[in-house]
C-alpha cells in the first residue's frame, strides 16, 4: 500500500470535483497505510524563541487524503444522502470531469507536441480573434457554458454617495523606488502649473463635495455667480486671499475647474477654459472623440489651450467702493461654507446671496454714531486723558461725524475729508486746552486719530503682501498711505493755525504714552473693542468673541511691560497673541479672522506717536528728526500689528484642521 501511495504521489493527484463529502470509515485520519504526504503542504511559521510548533492537517486534507487511499484500493467511497438527493433531484445540471492523471514522461510529451489531445481538452484551447480596438491578433480562453447554472443578481449600486474632493481619487501605489524618483527629480517639470483646486489646502474650504459636472450653459452661470460673490465679499472688507479661495471653492463645487483667478485692488478677474467641445469631454488621461471609438494619447492643460475646438470665458468686475459691514461678510463666507458641503443647487445659492446683499446693516445710523462717539471718549480715557479729555473727545467726535457725512453728499475724496477730520480733532483739544481746561491736548487728539485710522484697510494691505498678492498690496498700501497722510497733513494744518491764532505751543513730553494702570487701561479698552466693533456692524454674537480676544492681547501687553521688554517686543507678543485667539475663535465660529481681530486690536494703534512725530515737525524745527523717527516707529508699530494678525492664523493652523476634522466627525454622527 506504500509503494501506491508513493507511486501516486509521483503521478499527481485527481481532481477534487467527486471527493466532497465523503465519511471516513476508518479511524485514521489519513486511510489506510498513514499516508503523511500532506506534512510538506503546511508550513508554520516559528518565531525566534519558540520551539517548532506540531503540524495538524484540516479536515480538508485528511478527507482527499483518505479519498486517495481507496482510489488506490480500489474500494469505492461513499456517497452521503445528501449528495444522492441532490442526484436525483437535478440541482446541478452538469458536472465537470475528472482530469485524466498523467505521468511525468507524458507530461513532458504532451509540451513536446508528440501527444495528440482529447475532445475534453479543447473546452480551455486558446482561440485566436481579432480585437476591436486594433488590428493585431490577441488571443483569448473560451469559458465553459454556464447559461444554466443559477446564479445571484448582483447588488444594485444606482445611489453612490459623493465623496470629498478631492480626496476621493485613487492613487496608484508607488513602490519604494518610485518614492525616492519622486522626492529626488519630481513628478512634473518645473514650470507645470498647479491645479487651482490645490490652493485650497490648509484653508477652510479644503474639504469640500462637489455638487455635480457643469454644462457650457451652466459654467457662465456658476462665473458669474463666483464673480457676484467675490465683488461682496470685497466691499465688505475681506482680504484678497479669502476671496480667492471662495471663488475657487465655488466654481470647483459645481464642476468648474479650469480656471485662473486674478485680483487686484479694485478688480477681480476669472478666466475659465472649458473642458467640455462638442467632440466629446476633455480630460487628463486622453481626448475621448464620441462616434469613432478612438482615444488619443494623454493630454496636458496645454493641450487643451491649444485645441481649437476649446472655448473660454473671461469674466471681470470692478469694485469702487468699499463699507464696513462685517455682518455681510460673515454671512457671504458662511454661504460659501454651506456650498462646498455639496447639497446647495446654484440656484438655492444665487437666492442666498441675494438676501444678503439686500439685508440690512445689524445697527441704524445713529446707534453707529453713538458708539463712534463713546469709543473717542473711552479710548481717551484708556490712555491717560481724563475725564475733562474724554468729555473733549466727545464733543469733538460729533463735529466729526457731522462734518464726515456733508462731505460724503458732496463726493468729496477721503484724503480731504480725513484732513478735515483730522483739523477739527486738533483744533478743539488745542483750543479747549488754551482756555484753561485742564486736559492734555496730546491724549485728545490720539483719541479721535484712532478713530479715524483705517485699520482695515491697515491690515488687509499686510495680509495679501504676505500671502503672495503684491498688485492688490501695493494698491491698498497707496490707498492706505493717502488716508495716513490725510491724517497726517490734518494734524500740520491745525497745529499752524493754532500758532497763527496764538495757542501755546504744547510741552512734546505730554505725548509719550504713560497709562494710568493697567486695570484702568484694560477696562476701557474692552469697552472701545465692543463699540469699534459696532462702528463695523459686526454681529452682536460677534462682539464679545473680539473682546476675548483683545482681553488675551492685553494680558500679554501689560505682563510684557511689568517685565521691561520694550514697547516694540510688547506691542509684538500683543499682536500675535490676539491674533492667535481671534484665528480660534473664528474657526469656531465659521467666520473670517477679520472680524474678530481687527476690533481686538483697537489697544495697539498708535495715536500718539504719530501725533508726536507730526508735533515735532511742524513745531520744533530743532527736533525734525526726531519727528519723522516718531512717524516712522508709528508705521512699523501699524506693521508690526497687522503682520501679528497673519502670523497667529498661521500659528493656529494645525489646531484649525483638528477643529474641522472633529467637526466634520460629529456631523457625520448627527
Amino acid at each position: 500500500m506504500t509503494e501506491q501511495l508513493r507511486e501516486l504521489s509521483h503521478h499527481g493527484y485527481p481532481a477534487s470535483g467527486a471527493a466532497a463529502g465523503l465519511e471516513f470509515q476508518d479511524g485514521e485520519p489519513f486511510g489506510p497505510g498513514g499516508d503523511t504526504s500532506l506534512t510538506g503542504a503546511a508550513r508554520p511559521v516559528t518565531m525566534h524563541g519558540f520551539p517548532a510548533s506540531l503540524v495538524r492537517p484540516t479536515e480538508t486534507q485528511a478527507a482527499q487524503a483518505q479519498t486517495r487511499a481507496r482510489l488506490a484500493s480500489g474500494v469505492q467511497p461513499a456517497v452521503s444522502p445528501q449528495q444522492s438527493v441532490a442526484a436525483q433531484d437535478g440541482a446541478v445540471s452538469s458536472q465537470v470531469g475528472a482530469l485524466p492523471v498523467l505521468t511525468p514522461g507524458q507530461i513532458e510529451a504532451d509540451k513536446a507536441g508528440a501527444t495528440p489531445r482529447s475532445q475534453a481538452a479543447a473546452a480551455t484551447r486558446p482561440v485566436t480573434q481579432i480585437s476591436r480596438r486594433g488590428s493585431g491578433q490577441t488571443t483569448a480562453v473560451e469559458r465553459p457554458d454556464t447559461s444554466g447554472v443559477p446564479h445571484e443578481p448582483a447588488p444594485a449600486t444606482t445611489t453612490v454617495l459623493r465623496g470629498a474632493y478631492p480626496s476621493t481619487r485613487a492613487r496608484a501605489v508607488q513602490s519604494s523606488k518610485e518614492k525616492l524618483r519622486s522626492i529626488i527629480w519630481g513628478d512634473a517639470a518645473p514650470t507645470a502649473p498647479m491645479r487651482v483646486v490645490d490652493r485650497l489646502t490648509a484653508t477652510p474650504f479644503h474639504n469640500l463635495r462637489r455638487f455635480g459636472d457643469s454644462s457650457d450653459r451652466q459654467a457662465r452661470r456658476t462665473l458669474n455667480f463666483a464673480l457676484r460673490l467675490a465683488e461682496t465679499m470685497f466691499h465688505y472688507g475681506a482680504d484678497a486671499l479669502d476671496v480667492e479661495n471662495a471663488i475657487i471653492a465655488v466654481c470647483a463645487t459645481y464642476g468648474v475647474e479650469n480656471l485662473e483667478v486674478d485680483i487686484t485692488n479694485q478688480s477681480v478677474t476669472i478666466n475659465y477654459v472649458a473642458e467640455i467641445t462638442e467632440t466629446g469631454k476633455l480630460t487628463a488621461e486622453g481626448h475621448n472623440t464620441e462616434g469613432t471609438g478612438q482615444i488619443s494619447g494623454p493630454r496636458t492643460s496645454q493641450d487643451v489651450l491649444d485645441d481649437p475646438n476649446t472655448y473660454s470665458h473671461t469674466v471681470m468686475r470692478v469694485v469702487r467702493s468699499w463699507t464696513d459691514n462685517y455682518a455681510g461678510l460673515a454671512n457671504s463666507h458662511q454661504l460659501v461654507t454651506r456650498i462646498i458641503e455639496g447639497t446647495m443647487p446654484l440656484k438655492e445659492a444665487e437666492r442666498q446671496l441675494s438676501i444678503i446683499n439686500s439685508k440690512p446693516k445689524p445697527y441704524p445710523k445713529w446707534t453707529v454714531w453713538l458708539a463712534t462717539v463713546v469709543a473717542a471718549a473711552t479710548i481717551t480715557m484708556a490712555i491717560g486723558g481724563g475725564a475733562a479729555g474724554a468729555l473733549v473727545a466727545a464733543v469733538s467726535s460729533v463735529l466729526v461725524q457731522l462734518v464726515s457725512a456733508k462731505l460724503g453728499a458732496w463726493r468729496i475724496p477721503e484724503f480731504f475729508a480725513l484732513a478735515a477730520n483730522a483739523l477739527i480733532v486738533t483744533l478743539a483739544a488745542m483750543g479747549i486746552s488754551a482756555l484753561g481746561v485742564d486736559l492734555s491736548p496730546p491724549r485728545v487728539i490720539a483719541g479721535g486719530i484712532i478713530m479715524l485710522l483705517p485699520t482695515t484697510r491697515m491690515v488687509s494691505t499686510m495680509q495679501d503682501a504676505i500671502n503672495g498678492f503684491p498688485v492688490t498690496a501695493v494698491g491698498r498700501l497707496l490707498s492706505t498711505s493717502l488716508a495716513f497722510l490725510g491724517i497726517i497733513a490734518g494734524i500740520a494744518v491745525g497745529i499752524a493755525l493754532a500758532g497763527y491764532l496764538g495757542v501755546p505751543r504744547i510741552d512734546v513730553s505730554q505725548s509719550s504714552f504713560t497709562s494710568p494702570d493697567a486695570v484702568t487701561n484694560t477696562v476701557f479698552m474692552l469697552i472701545s473693542t465692543a463699540l469699534v466693533a459696532v462702528t463695523m456692524q459686526a454681529k452682536p454674537r460677534h462682539i464679545f468673541p473680539a473682546v476675548l480676544a483683545a482681553l488675551a492681547g492685553l494680558l500679554v501687553f501689560h505682563v510684557g511691560g511689568e517685565y521691561g521688554l520694550g514697547a516694540r517686543l510688547d506691542t509684538a507678543l500683543g499682536a500675535v497673541t490676539t491674533g492667535c485667539v481671534a484665528a480660534l475663535l473664528a474657526a469656531r465660529s465659521r467666520i473670517p479672522q477679520t472680524i474678530l481681530a481687527i476690533p481686538a486690536m483697537t489697544y495697539l494703534l498708535p495715536g500718539l506717536s504719530i501725533f508726536r512725530g507730526m508735533y515735532a515737525i511742524t513745531v520744533e524745527a530743532d527736533t525734525a528728526g526726531t519727528g519723522f523717527t516718531g512717524l516712522i516707529n508709528a508705521m512699523a508699530s501699524i506693521v508690526m500689528m497687522a503682520s501679528g494678525v497673519v502670523l497667529g492664523n498661521y500659528l493656529m493652523r494645525p489646531f484649525l484642521e483638528r477643529m474641522q476634522i472633529f467637526s466634520h466627525r460629529r456631523n457625520r454622527r448627527r
